[in-house]
């Protein structure tokens, strides 16, 4: 475009004016400057005109002018019959008569003026004004060195051009567009010199307007000084010896908080933290575009506070999208991996732009960038947190996708496999008894390679590719929080913070943390190389380096604050303890900060110490601070172990019946263990009873119950079944918090494998329909609301006491810890006895577990007169008699007796409840369980 040198920047064009003349009608004209005294800071308005000179300095001055009208950069002086007025926007804010002292205040400045002070090479001082008047904006630059004797002779020139992206590639102007005096500079120093005016004490001062349209941008400038005959030429720079640097349509901006916020009068302020970076742009795109369509350097002088880079814009409504380039240096061994040529996305982006098209197939940096849109108001109504116990949940894992993404689920297609599927799917969850969900991770992701690698710790995925951005799925999430929580349900999500989808250096992907401070957010070796993890990660997250764990922190309470979420399961957990060094941390600055922070304070904190990529668990004291609960995974395989008939468990299975005291009597408490038996991320339920023979199976400890996999053997499946139901009843009737996996209920199956389900997996509603699915998902139902029941022997927040539990084996009193072979365990739980001061304690629930392939009599307690045992749940017994919501007495030889011998058959689990009878002629043998 004419004006411009630079073709580059044609898509602006700042013009630049004489210095502000006026005319006066009468006779003579004045050439006007005003600025801000240098000693004082008050404001003066200096008219010089062909006719008179006079001058306001200072608070005190006279003005004598009979006819003159001066437009000021304040306001204007308008003569009234003999004196002046001064305006500001139209309004008479003071009047000044001929002869009168005069005092203008720093209240008649117009608030949008941006003062900026550097300091030379030489001790000098550069202030410099800009302030937008109309749709222009006038910058006011005036030097003032030490030695005034020097700059007596000559002007001092401003050796300057504009710039916004690349402070070393200046845009000048066409001769004809230049400032009256100014010259150009070529070869290796091009710019614009432009005469600055000589004051009397010595200052130097130059104006100039541009205009408002062209910005943002900077005036990048040195001083230069010619040669006079006592002293040489001179260039003058800042005191950090760097040109100095005016934005112009841009303020500094803040610091905190980190990302992108919106001021009151819809100014944009971004920050972003690099402690390595040497220069960072913000790049922003109008919405379409595949390149940015304005970038900005941020001069690490205005633009830096402490390792936060920042900057404001009045307005950022012509933009869609946002980004930054980060340069730095690059050497391996430092640590960093800039380069420039990547836009990367903003850690702290509460708004991600959707994949855009023609996109799909671009690496996943070419596609993530945050959105300029706000998230605005969601209407919770009166939505509170459930605050449910720690003691009384009973926690679903579920896959958000999956759950509501086959036909068989029944809903509106256009909800299916998307978070409102859940809201439809509330009922169902009500009727099993559920009132914790555990969403798998929702974190935005590499879509490819699944939600174990997050690039963005505040954006939840996407479920609908078409949206263009995230604002309609966080508005989702949180009309399906909201329901649940209407519900009684809570929401616990699934959290990735150990590593992210940037790979390492091997095959590295610059969507953001890697590109904007390396050495900050990733762990690294010796030679400055991103550390893999012994989990089967590329990297690992620097969780505990101070300005990662804020972040960390910032996340959660992210999620709290505006999304209502009830508590995280933290993956990986371990990584979380681990020290910029690899080192274990004792004592990690992370998870002491969440366990103590006021807004997480009512949150649910649960450490998984397993991998989700290679499955393992690292046995570790986690450091807790009596806030952290832990995914008990010796529960799983003690329980499966146990189940499955080895020899010589009874003292590994007891201790996980009673709540693992050898985890958690530590200060917490058997509520603190998640107890399972299944895990999305290894077997399923159906698959641990139907697949063995596998090498890889080894440490699953499953069992396949006589032939592998698929089967039309009546026995080995009904042994199936059986062992099904083992485990559901072992998991509802211990100490601890019960965690089902979804699909389990039906008996979902990856045929054997443990790999993780990509998105491709799903619930299979119709399967509900079918027998097995409608004894399981009743099993389930019933075990929940008899845990509810006797919620004061099985949900408790503190360990069952010595004359609260009693150990039996085959007979009273006399479990078989020292015999290895056995395999069979029995327990009765007793109550206060409200009713008989002289026995204390009354038996109230009895229970054996037996794990041999064949039937063991055993002797049941004496109960009190007019108490029985009634039967409650026999595993081996067909459906529906193998759970009764109403127990049955058992009889003896015809007859109600107060003891007795039970048969408790191979691979089974009985549950037997101790209730008063009254016994007459009606009870008859057929109603009751009859033991021979």
């Amino acid at each position: 475009m004419a004006g411009l040198k630079n073709s580059a920047s044609a898509m602006w064009q700042p013009q630049f004016n004489r210095p502000n003349w006026l005319y006066n009608p009468g006779s003579a004209t004045a050439k006007v400057y005003s600025s801000l005294c240098h000693d004082c800071q008050y404001p003066f308005v200096k008219a010089s005109t062909n006719f008179n000179l006079e001058e306001w300095r200072k608070p005190s001055s006279y003005f004598h002018s009979s006819s003159l009208l001066i437009r000021a950069r304040r306001g204007t002086l308008q003569n009234d019959n003999g004196s002046f007025k001064l305006y500001a926007k139209g309004q008479n804010i003071s009047t000044v008569h001929p002869g009168q002292k005069h005092l203008l205040s720093k209240e008649s400045i117009s608030t949008n003026a941006k003062k900026f002070l550097f300091h030379t090479e030489g001790g000098g001082q550069v202030n410099a004004i800009v302030e937008q008047v109309d749709k222009m904006y006038a910058v006011e630059i005036k030097v003032s060195l030490l030695d005034k004797s020097s700059t007596s002779e000559h002007h001092m020139f401003l050796h300057w051009g504009l710039f916004r992206s690349d402070s070393s590639d200046w845009v000048l102007l066409e001769a004809e567009a230049v400032p009256a005096g100014t010259s150009f500079a070529n070869g290796k120093n091009e710019a614009m010199q432009t005469p600055m005016q000589l004051e009397l004490d010595g200052v130097q001062k130059l104006r100039i307007e541009l205009n408002a349209d062209s910005a943002p941008f900077f005036i990048s400038f040195v001083l230069f000084k010619p040669s006079g005959s006592k002293d040489r030429q001179e260039w003058i720079r800042s005191s950090t010896h760097t040109n100095f640097s005016i934005p112009v349509g841009l303020e500094r901006g803040r610091p905190e908080p980190l990302g992108l916020s919106y001021q009151k009068n819809d100014a944009a302020n971004f920050s972003l933290y690099s402690k390595n970076a040497t220069n960072v742009t913000l790049c922003l795109y109008k919405a379409g575009d595949t390149q940015p369509s304005l970038e900005i350097d941020l001069d690490p002088i205005l633009h830096r506070t402490g390792d936060v880079w920042h900057v404001q814009l009045q307005s950022v409504e012509r933009f869609a999208f946002y980004g930054y380039r980060c340069k730095g240096e690059i050497s391996w061994e430092s640590g960093n991996r800039f380069h420039a040529r990547n836009v990367l996305l903003d850690p702290y982006a509460k708004v991600l732009a959707s994949f855009r098209s023609g996109e799909e197939n671009l690496t996943i940096q070419g596609a993530v960038l945050g959105s300029l849109k706000r998230t605005g108001k969601f209407n919770w109504e009166d939505d509170c947190h459930p605050c449910i116990p720690l003691e009384s949940l009973l926690a679903y894992k579920l896959n958000v996708e999956g759950f509501t993404k086959d036909e068989s689920s029944g809903i509106a297609a256009d909800l299916r496999g998307t978070l409102l599927g859940v809201t439809e799917k509330i009922p169902y969850l009500i009727d099993l008894g559920i009132n914790a969900v555990i969403l798998q991770p929702l974190f935005a992701c590499d879509q490819n390679r699944g939600p174990f690698y997050p690039f963005n710790f505040f954006v939840p995925m996407e479920f609908d590719e078409l949206f263009e951005d995230s604002i309609p799925t966080s508005g989702y999430f949180k009309q399906m929080v909201k329901e649940l929580h209407k519900n009684g349900i809570e929401v616990i999500l699934d959290v990735v913070y150990s590593h992210t989808a940037e790979n390492g250096d091997e095959s590295p992907e610059n969507i953001s943390f890697r590109g904007i401070d390396n050495a900050t957010y990733y762990v690294l070796d010796q030679y400055g190389k991103i550390a893999k993890s012994e989990y089967g990660t590329e990297n690992t997250f620097n969780c505990n380096h101070p300005a990662v764990h804020e972040m960390i922190l910032d996340s959660l309470r992210y999620w709290v604050q505006d999304y209502h979420v009830d508590g995280f399961c933290f993956m990986h957990a371990p990584a979380l303890v681990i020290g910029p060094h690899r080192q274990t941390l004792s004592r990690p600055l992370l998870i002491e900060a969440i366990s103590f922070d006021p807004v997480l304070a009512k949150t649910k904190l649960i450490a998984d110490l397993s991998s989700p990529l290679t499955r393992n668990c690292k046995e570790m004291v986690f450091p807790h601070w009596r806030r952290w609960s832990e995914l008990n995974y010796s529960f799983c395989d003690d329980v499966r172990r146990f189940v499955r008939g080895e020899k010589g468990q009874l003292s590994s299975f007891a201790t996980r019946l009673c709540g693992s005291g050898d985890l958690f009597a530590d200060g917490r408490g058997p509520s603190f263990s998640m107890n399972l038996v299944s895990s999305y991320l290894g077997l399923t339920l159906a698959d641990l009873v139907s697949y063995s023979d596998s090498n890889i199976l080894d440490t699953d400890l499953s069992w396949n119950c006589g032939e592998e996999g698929p089967t039309d053997n009546l026995t080995v499946l009904d042994t199936r079944v059986k062992q099904v139901r083992n485990f559901l009843m072992i998991l509802f009737l211990s100490q601890g918090v019960p965690v089902l996996n979804m699909g389990d209920e039906y008996g979902h199956s990856k045929v054997g494998t443990c790999e993780m389900e990509g998105r491709s997996s799903c619930f299979h509603w119709d399967a509900l329909q079918e027998n097995y699915g409608q004894e399981i998902a009743r099993l389930i139902a019933s075990l929940s609301r008899f845990r509810l029941r006797y919620k004061d022997l099985l949900q408790r927040s503190k360990f069952l006491k010595p004359e609260e539990l009693t150990w039996h084996g085959s007979e009273l009193n006399s479990p078989s810890w020292e015999n290895h072979d056995s395999c069979f365990l029995a327990m009765s739980l007793q109550q206060l006895n409200t009713r008989d001061e002289v026995v204390p304690m009354v038996n109230k629930l009895y229970m054996a577990f037996n794990s041999h392939d064949y039937a063991v009599n055993a002797t049941l307690p004496e109960l009190p007169q007019g108490i029985m045992w009634h039967q409650i749940a026999d595993t081996s017994l067909p459906y529906p008699k193998n759970f009764l919501t109403t127990g049955k007495p058992i009889f003896v030889d015809g007859e109600l007796r107060t003891f007795a011998k039970y048969e408790v058959q191979p691979f089974s689990v009985i549950l037997l409840e101790a209730l008063s009878v009254e016994y007459d002629s009606k009870i008859k043998p057929s109603s009751s369980i009859v033991l021979e």
